[in-house]
């Protein structure tokens, strides 16, 4: 007798699963909870993740030059401008412009509050960035102490974005020096710092007199239309000074993303979190069917008895489990989307739901709860029907 014909016939599992309602019920809700802190980390880490590459994705060229030990924006290295005006002279290279990048304290003129501001220097006649709102109105950024400010920057910043709304100009103080912001950009924050401002050069300079004029921190590389990036990568690696290298965006996106995920303790918080997520979700999956297990043993010493396998008596709770898993995914998902819209709402962060992380967590839950319902079947394989008679 083919075991698994029979169950096809009569749903065993099902019946069994459903026997008791409020229990059924209150495994739905354990299992999805476990689902929702899975959801919850991975969503986070890739939010976070993806939030570092903000900048990085504003990039105004094919190809950027950075330090050889170069290995996040919020710590650029630097490099000279003369390795970048190299680059010149390799065919398929249209033009190249410097990016300064630098950290300071942002004084927040209410409160006397301060807050760390990252600062990206730009070329105005080439931004290294493609700021939208700077491409409206340059002349803005060619204001001797004049700024833009990022309108998705922390709260403590003070009511710059407002001020600047209604009065065309907020006026502080960097390191020391008068700052006006008479400009606003959307670009979104990083781990860097609680604030993203925006200056020219020749500003940049004047705040960070302690910088060489010849340094700067990244080199964007812009390539002539329908010029192979890495053929232009390979010539310049030939012959450029070991010290620095040249990069595609997207290799540059995987090296800051790779720093935050295996060089800080980021990646193993996140990680945690899901293994606890998944651990929470066994637990419950192993309890609800060691119980089942438990409560029907006179009528699975019976099966045996009567001549059905292990196997078959077996893969009855491994189907629960595995149902268990199925019905608790479909609430769960519903309730992380919600929790995505929630948190993107409040921190800014790129949070969303994908395809692809939504078969994840599905084949982590069911891979879960299969090695639950396996393991709650322990007493049931060492089962012998003369024991129950």
């Amino acid at each position: 007798m083919n075991p698994f014909a029979a169950l096809r016939r009569t749903p065993l599992a099902w019946r069994q699963t459903s026997h008791r309602p409020m229990r059924l019920l209150a495994a739905i809700a354990g299992v999805s909870f476990a689902n929702v802190l899975v959801f919850f980390q991975l969503g986070l880490a890739s939010g976070l993740y993806a939030s570092q590459k903000r900048p990085l994705q504003r990039l105004n060229g094919e190809l950027v030059m950075v330090s050889r030990r170069y290995t996040n924006l919020g710590e650029p290295l630097n490099l000279p401008r003369s390795r970048l005006m190299q680059a010149l002279g390799v065919q398929g290279v249209e033009a190249v412009t410097p990016l300064y990048i630098g950290k300071t304290d942002w004084l927040n003129r209410d409160s006397r509050e301060k807050k760390q501001a990252l600062i990206f220097g730009l070329a105005p006649e080439n931004p290294a960035l493609r700021i939208p709102e700077l491409e409206a109105d340059r002349g803005k950024l060619l204001r001797p102490d004049g700024l833009f400010f990022d309108t998705l920057s922390k709260e403590a910043a003070g009511p710059v974005a407002r001020i600047v709304a209604k009065d065309g100009y907020y006026d502080t103080e960097l390191r020391g020096k008068r700052a006006v912001v008479n400009g606003l950009f959307t670009m979104g924050l990083t781990f860097a710092a609680d604030i993203n401002l925006l200056t020219s050069a020749s500003n940049f300079k004047t705040w960070f007199p302690d910088q060489s004029s010849d340094d700067i921190q990244l080199g964007v590389i812009q390539l002539q239309p329908g010029v192979s990036r890495e053929q232009v990568q390979a010539t310049l690696a030939s012959f450029l000074d070991p010290s620095v290298r040249v990069l595609t965006l997207q290799q540059l996106e995987a090296v800051e993303v790779d720093h935050w995920r295996n060089n800080t303790s980021f990646g193993l918080i996140f990680n945690l979190g899901v293994l606890v997520g998944l651990i929470v979700g066994a637990i419950i999956v192993y309890q609800i069917l060691y119980s089942d297990v438990s409560d029907h043993l006179p009528e699975y010493a019976t099966m045996k008895a009567m001549g059905y396998s292990d196997r078959f008596v077996v893969g009855i709770i491994v189907q629960e489990s595995v149902l268990l898993a199925a019905l608790a995914f479909v609430p769960s998902l519903v309730l992380a989307i919600g929790l995505y819209a929630v948190l993107a709402n409040s921190t800014s962060l790129l949070i969303a739901m994908t395809a692809q992380r939504a078969v994840a967590v599905f084949t982590l839950t069911l891979t879960m709860a299969a090695g639950s319902g396996w393991l709650a079947t322990g007493k049931l394989r060492r089962l012998d029907p003369a024991d129950i008679f």
